[in-house]
Order: C-alpha cells, then structure tokens, then sequence
C-alpha cells in the first residue's frame, strides 16, 4: 500500500486531455476542419477483424486492478461490501473505468493506482450511514440527503486511519464537487481540483446513469453520454467529458464488459479466488450437500414462473426478485435488491380506499405471522392501474423461528389471454427445421408489428444480434455434425434465457435474434451478457468437451426506426464486437426516449396549401452537445443504418440521397416510399456560463437540417410530410440532440 500511494509529479491534464483551451478558440469556426471530418464519411467503413491486442489489453487491466486491491483497500473494500452490496459493487464498476481512462490518458503508474484506490473507496464513507437511509427504497427527505451529502468527509475520516497520503484523499473528498461549483465559495473548483476527483465524477455519474435504480431505470450510454455533455461546464470537466465520450466510441466494451463481471463474479463468491470468499457456503455444503443442487432448483423454479415473486429477510429487506417480478412492477433486480420492502415505492395500492393508505403487505405479515392476501392495484407510469392479486406468506421454521416472507403478485389483467395456443401447420412454417426456433419469415414479420407497435405509443422493445465465432473453423476441424450440435445448442441456451413474450430465431447460417419485449438497451445488454457467459460455459461433447463462444449487438427502438434501421444498427454493433475482440456484448443506440418521438401533422381538405406546415417540418436545427467530431461519427452511424448515399460534401455540408419508408397512408408499396434529399449543414457552437458569456470550454454542434424530396409528384404525396417526420426524428436520435422549433424562415 505504501509503493501504490508513493507521491508523485503533479499530471497537467491539458497535455494529455486535449487541446489547449487557446487552440480550441482559435479553431472555432474552422470550415475547412469539419470539411475534412465529412469527407471522412465517404471512405468505407473497415471490416471486421479480430483485435489480436483486445485481450491482451483487458488483462492488463484486471492485473493493474488486482494489485490495487491487496493490502489495506481490500480489507476496507470488504467492509464497505458487508455494509451494503450495491454501493460495493457500483464502486468497482467505478474503479475498473477510471483504470481504463487512466491507461488511455497515458498517466503515470503511482497517480494512476492512486485514482484507483480512490475510486474504489470513494463510497466508503456509506459505512457511516444509517441503514434506514441508505436502504430506503424512496425518496430522500431534505434531511436525509444532507447526511447522505457527508459521505465523502467521512470517507477522508476513515481512509486518514490508514493512509497520510493528501493527493489520495484529496480526490476522494471532492469526489462529488461539481466543476463549477457556487456552493462553497473558498473551495477549489474548474483546474483547482484534483485531475483525479473530475475523473471520478464523470465515471461515477455514468454508472449511476446506465444502472437500475427504484425511481429510474437505467439509460442506454448514448443518452448516457448526452447527460454528461449536457451537464459539462458546470457540474462536470468539459474537456474530460469529450475524452470520456471519446473512449467509449473508441471502446464501448471496456465498460461493464468481461473485466467487470469476472471480477463481480469473484466477489460474489467464486471458488477460484480466496480474496472475498468466506468458508459459509463450503461450511454449508460440507453438511448438505445437496444444498448446492437445491439453490440450482430454486433459481430454476423462481425464474420461469409466470408469477412476481419477492424473498425478504425478518427485516423486511428484499433478498430475492425474480424476472416476472421485474415485468409485472417494471423494476429491476438490481434496483430493489438490498431495498427495504414499501409498497409505494414499487406504487401499490390498496383497491379499497377505506384501508389505511400507509399499510405496509409485507410489515403486516411480519408483524401478524399469518399471510396476507388481498386483491390491489398496481400503477404503471403512462398507463391505467393494474389489478394484481398479492400473497405474502411468513417462512417460519419448525422451532417458531422467524426467517422472513415470500411475496408473490399475480398479473390479472390479462387471464382472457392466457388461453393455450393450439398447434397447428402454422407451426411447421415459422419454425426452424434443425433448431426448432422461429425461422427468418417469421422474425420478419414480428420485427415489423414490434416496430409499428412501438411507434405507435406502445411498449419499448430491444433486438440482440449473436453470432458463432469462428463457425467456419468448427465446421473444417470438428465437422458439420459437431457444427449442427453447437447451432441446437446456442438456440437451446436462448430460448432458455427468453421470455414469454419474447422472439428467437435464426436469421441463417450462425446467427440468431431475440426481439427482447419489453426491454430497454440496459436490460437487453445485461441479458445478452447472461447468454454469452452461458454459453461459453457449456462444453459440447463433438468439440471433445470445449465450448463455443459467440458475440453479440444490442439496440433498443429509437424515434424514427424502422425495421431495416433497427436490425442495421444490430448489426453494426455485432460487427464492432468482432472487431474489437469477439466474445463480447455490444450497445449501440439512444433508445426509446419519449420526448424524441416522430410527430405526424394532420392535414385537412386545405393541406395541400398549408406551406407553413411543409416548411416547418422540412426545415429545422439540431442542437447536440457533443462536440464536432462526435457529431460527424454518430452521422456515419445514421448513413450506414439507413443505406444513404452521400451526394455531395461542400465546406461544412453534406447532402444525403434517404430513401424513406412510412406506412401511415396509402394502399400501395409506392405511397410508402418516398426518396428524400436531406441537406446538412454543421457548425460548431458555444454555450453561455452562468455569467452570459460565452464559456471556452463546452462546444457543442448545431445541425442544420432541410428535407425535401427529390421526385416532385412526392410532393403532393399524403405520405411526405409523416416520412420527413420520421427522417428528422431518427437524426435527432442518432445525434442526441434536441430540435431548436423557431427557424428562420
């Protein structure tokens, strides 16, 4: 611990950060660099190869890290873990990014074991937080978060007992001091604070965002990444913010990837590493040993009923949350785990309003020692009240002892559907003859009602894209014998790990698709994870007892997909998968986000004379706050996913050939296909500071966007303006940006 936080020369972050804040003035403006960013678009996008360093890379990382954790950070990495799980692991997700960012801004070894150490330890100061605060599954009182704010200074309290390093608690005592702070006037902010503590802030706040939590599911990177654009400047490093959104286009799965779940999977117990394991569970199996195989039943049993079911301990703290729980509530696991039982955080209420309102299922049955069961509502954001029967059960043991409850909820909104489906020839003809899933008609006719669904106002859903690696190579060594095993059981694992209202199919040759229900971009990335690490811990008997591996592209629906975007950008992220290593699991796309959707105008017996209206939505600006270059990639990824054709590029413009699809009028396939000329025009912008001026730091771009099409019989078209509707939409998604409604006429 002594060599780990040795002093070391003080690090200039704009040497290696980015350029200088003068340079960055003096290329305001600058055509002829954005000129040269567009004519980037014109060259192909590179293959897909295998990055031979990938791995390599990654265990290096995990190496660094596990030096990091021996001595005295273990022992109180350990006792933050015994304090609270969640805060634990959030801590390491935190310390595995800020390794990554450290290699790549190329600092040195003691200043970059030292922002390790740091950002391991930056919560620890949890310790010293009552439980009934930091459990608590609602909303913070005033005076709740005031104790919650002292986190840090009590953090420095505990780490003074081991360590006199200034630089390492420095970082950690302005983890969460915002860049441009107001609230303590003598305190350090913008350069002034450690390069260290703004490393932090930027990583801890992104975890926190692309995490579940009770009041807010967690974001896709993207919207992510647009969150720290937004805030830079004020609450966080600008020019560290464009790094960070730099490294992950660069490398999105060095975040959460394999490193961070290997590592999860040791804390968790693994019997590979002594660091973290206790001897309960060997002390367990020792005397039972068929307790192993019972917990296998249990998770068994828990995960496939149709029914939400909930474990808490004689506390009332949720110990277990089943997948069907997550779908009848909306909540995930991992935001409710740890959490101390309410009924209003998860929003259920009584049916009857005589019932006091404050009651409490779980604490009732605690408290009682009977079960409960009683018919509720449970209320679902944007949607009616559902009605839900809820069974809470006490687990007592033989002796009287008391070990907690079983909450189970049942959906009864939809027992008409619950009707078996009767076979049929139907079967044989959207089924895959070797794997036995659905075939690729039938993937393309669910894509399609998904997407229209979805569009429509209906529920989110996300695609997973997988493919073998290196099938070919199985067929010529092992044979095709040993390649139909692994094709049976890669369909086999999915369906497996596939939901009820859930898709999967093989699109051809080695590739399978899921459309995952009801699932955002983070809930899909998580379940893709799940099915690689299942399958590559499945040996197969024809590979002499090896598995086989595979990667996989994730997206969610975004305002304006159709089903050619959704299954392009799939695509596109299976293909960085492969590129940047195989065997990983690969997001890409803003996701579902309500206030981006595509707007259809409606016209009357007079629209053909409204030139207001098809101006006005032919005509807009994009404000994004990324800076130029990031702008200009997430536009490549816009021209790949819709197969546009790059007309022209001229200074900072360019003009792109889009065919459009819209099915909201019109009988014949024409009317739904319109070929539209989208010009775009980029210009770097600055945001004001709190003062009015103009702040140095935070660049953003500003797209200026005209739709028109290119045969004039479209004009009239009843399908035109819907298809520009949903052209601009889909812009505004990729470019995470927001339309500025007033333009200049």
């Amino acid at each position: 611990m002594t060599e780990i936080l040795a002093p070391t020369v003080a690090f200039a972050p704009t040497a290696v950060v980015g350029p200088s804040a003068s340079s960055l003035e003096d290329s305001q403006g600058n055509e002829n660099q954005i000129s040269r960013l567009l004519e980037g678009l014109r060259e192909a996008a590179p293959a897909a190869e295998e990055n031979p360093n990938a791995k390599s890379v990654d265990l290096k990382f995990e190496n660094r890290l596990a030096m990091v954790r021996l001595g005295i950070a273990t022992s109180l990495f350990y006792s933050l873990r015994a304090k609270h799980v969640a805060t634990a692991a959030h801590s390491l997700r935190v310390a595995l990014s800020c390794s990554t960012w450290a290699h790549r801004l190329g600092l040195q070894e003691s200043q970059r074991d030292r922002i390790e150490v740091a950002a391991l330890l930056h919560d620890l100061g949890k310790i010293g937080i009552p439980d009934r605060i930091l459990r608590k599954p609602g909303k913070l009182t005033v005076e709740e978060q005031l104790t919650m704010d002292c986190c840090s200074r009590l953090g420095c309290e505990i780490l003074r007992g081991c360590t006199d390093d200034a630089e390492l608690l420095d970082i950690v005592l302005h983890a969460n001091t915002w860049f441009d702070s107001r609230r303590y006037e003598d305190g350090p902010r913008h350069d002034a604070l450690p390069l260290g503590s703004r490393m932090l802030a930027i990583a801890d706040a992104f975890d926190a965002m692309t995490t579940d939590h009770v009041y807010r599911s967690a974001m896709s990177r993207e919207r992510a990444v647009q969150e720290l654009s937004q805030s830079s400047g004020t609450q966080f490093d600008p020019e560290l913010v464009i790094d960070f959104s730099r490294m992950l286009e660069d490398r999105p799965e060095m975040l959460h990837g394999i490193v961070a779940d290997r590592w999860l999977k040791q804390l968790q117990g693994d019997p590979n590493t002594s660091l973290w394991t206790s001897t309960t569970n060997d002390f367990n199996e020792a005397i039972n040993p068929n307790a192993k195989s019972e917990s296998y039943f249990l998770n068994h049993l828990t995960g496939k009923l149709r029914d939400g079911v909930a474990f808490t301990d004689n506390e009332g703290t949720i110990t277990r949350w089943n997948d069907a729980m997550r779908r009848v509530t909306s909540i995930a696991a991992d935001a409710m785990l740890g959490k101390s039982w309410c009924d209003e955080s998860i929003r259920l209420r009584e049916r009857d309003a005589s019932r006091q309102e404050n009651a409490c299922v779980v604490f009732e049955c605690l408290r009682t020692g009977a079960s409960v069961c009683r018919g509720m509502l449970l209320e679902k954001p944007g949607s009616s009240p559902v009605p839900v029967h809820v069974q809470v059960s006490p687990v007592i043991s033989d002796s009287g002892t008391s070990f907690g409850s079983v909450i189970v909820i049942r959906d009864l909104s939809d027992q008409a559907s619950l009707e078996e489906k009767v076979e049929s020839l139907h079967h044989q003809t959207t089924r895959d003859s070797l794997t036995g899933i659905y075939n690729r008609s039938y993937f393309d006719d669910q894509l399609a009602a998904s997407t229209k669904r979805t569009a429509e106002g209906g529920e989110t859903f996300s695609l997973i894209i997988c493919d073998i690696d290196h099938f070919k190579r199985v067929n010529d060594v092992h044979g095709h014998p040993a390649g139909d095993e692994a094709l049976i059981r890669f369909a086999s694992i999915l369906e497996s790990h596939s939901r009820e209202a859930d898709v999967v199919a093989r699109y051809g040759g080695e590739e399978f698709l899921l459309i995952a229900a009801n699932c955002d971009n983070a809930t899909a990335t998580k379940r893709a994870e799940v099915i690689r690490a299942a399958l590559e811990q499945t040996p197969l008997p024809s590979l002499g007892g090896e598995p086989v591996t595979a990667s996989f592209g994730v997206t969610e629906f975004q305002a304006g997909d159709s089903p050619e975007t959704i299954l392009a950008r799939a695509d596109r992220a299976l293909l960085k998968a492969k590129d940047n290593g195989r065997n990983r699991v690969i997001q890409l796309g803003a996701g579902n986000c309500p206030s981006l959707r595509a707007e259809t105008p409606k016209r009357g017996w007079f629209g053909f004379f409204d030139h207001g209206v098809s101006r006005q939505n032919s005509e807009v600006d994009i404000l994004t706050p990324v800076p130029v270059d990031l702008a200009i990639e997430k536009l490549r990824g816009f021209i790949a996913d819709h197969d546009a054709e790059i007309i022209r590029v001229t200074e900072n413009q360019v003009s792109l050939k889009v065919n459009a699809v819209c099915t909201t009028s019109g009988r014949r396939r024409i009317d739904h296909y319109i070929t539209l000329d989208a010009q775009l025009t980029l210009s770097e912008q600055q945001r004001n500071d709190r003062s009015g001026m103009p702040s140095r730091k935070w660049h953003g771009t500003k797209v200026h966007v005209v739709v028109r099409p290119i045969r004039n019989r479209d004009r009239r078209s009843r399908a035109l303006h819907p298809c520009i509707a949903q052209l601009i939409a889909s812009l505004k998604s990729y470019l995470m940006g927001e339309v500025i409604k007033d333009v200049a006429p």
